[in-house]
């Protein structure tokens, strides 16, 4: 598949810095984060990781890709284990800014590389860790780059991927969206965007217009994992229902008024009793495979 990297690194140059992006993706929002930290059982994802792949291991090599300003990465390398961490992005505005945290921060096993993965020539079983933030669903060849990651793989070696694993270019099925749709029009107009009564999503055109690499494909991450590393943990972080209704939330009510709070809090409860009753699957997941 010919991808236009350009037209992804431009939108995301802008995307990473733009104070909308960031404040209408509910995963940011203080009390999804709890939530999350809650159910990892840990103070952060990142520790999370560390304590259970990564506790009492040094001299690491890791590598990560798609990383953008590479927050989750430089957090990994501050607690300690890595000799170097290889991150690897697209966009030229975010791998400078992250490179400009790593030197303030002193996380001098940060090699920050703007370029494409698919053609980057790497080791094969040079790396310890692999990891992918929400970057794995912009792979358009996801068998080449997974079998490209195992081999990088060192034995014994971990990949982790937190990602999105829901439907391609956010074409939500109907069984998924018809309790959304109904408890949108139930919705105080306050906590919805003004002049949309009625919930809506993006068209497939719409989302590869603004970046060709967008949710290629990531409903076949797991079952392409699966393939490869047969004994691959599946951990759902929830947040389907969340996710559905937040194209037409408003997102400034979540943070600025009682009953956005309040709001996004119930969402969140009905979102997880959902999915644990089997009636949404999980659209986010931590998936980890170790090479035997």
């Amino acid at each position: 598949m010919q991808i236009d990297y350009q037209t992804t690194a431009n939108f995301w140059d802008k995307t990473h810095f733009d104070p909308v992006f960031l404040r209408r993706e509910w995963k940011f929002h203080p009390t999804a984060k709890l939530r999350l930290h809650a159910l990892l059982g840990a103070s952060s994802r990142e520790q999370w990781f560390h304590n259970r792949y990564l506790s009492g291991r040094s001299g690491l090599r890791g590598l990560s890709i798609g990383v953008g300003k590479a927050e989750a990465e430089l957090n990994l390398i501050s607690l300690g284990g890595f000799d170097r961490y290889d991150l690897y992005d697209v966009s030229p505005v975010a791998t400078e800014t992250g490179r400009q945290t790593a030197q303030a921060r002193g996380l001098k096993a940060a090699n920050f590389v703007c370029g494409d993965i698919y053609e980057a020539v790497l080791p094969d079983g040079g790396y310890d860790v692999i990891t992918f933030f929400a970057a794995l669903h912009h792979m358009g060849d996801l068998e080449a780059i997974l079998q490209k990651c195992n081999r990088m793989l060192a034995p014994g070696g971990v990949l982790w991927a937190a990602e999105y694993v829901g439907p391609d270019r956010f074409q939500f099925p109907d069984k998924h969206t018809a309790f959304a749709k109904a408890l949108y029009r139930a919705l105080d107009p306050e906590i919805k965007l003004p002049f949309e009564p009625e919930l809506r999503f993006p068209s497939a055109e719409e989302v590869i217009a603004a970046d060709p690499t967008e949710s290629i494909h990531p409903s076949e991450i797991q079952s392409t994992m699966r393939s490869i590393w047969p004994n691959m943990e599946f951990i759902g972080t929830y947040g389907t229902l969340m996710f559905i209704l937040s194209w037409c939330l408003n997102y400034n009510a979540w943070y600025d008024t009682d009953q956005g709070r309040e709001s996004f809090n119930t969402i969140l409860d009905i979102d997880a009793a959902m999915i644990d009753a089997g009636r949404l699957p999980h659209y986010f997941a931590y998936l980890v495979a170790k090479k035997e």
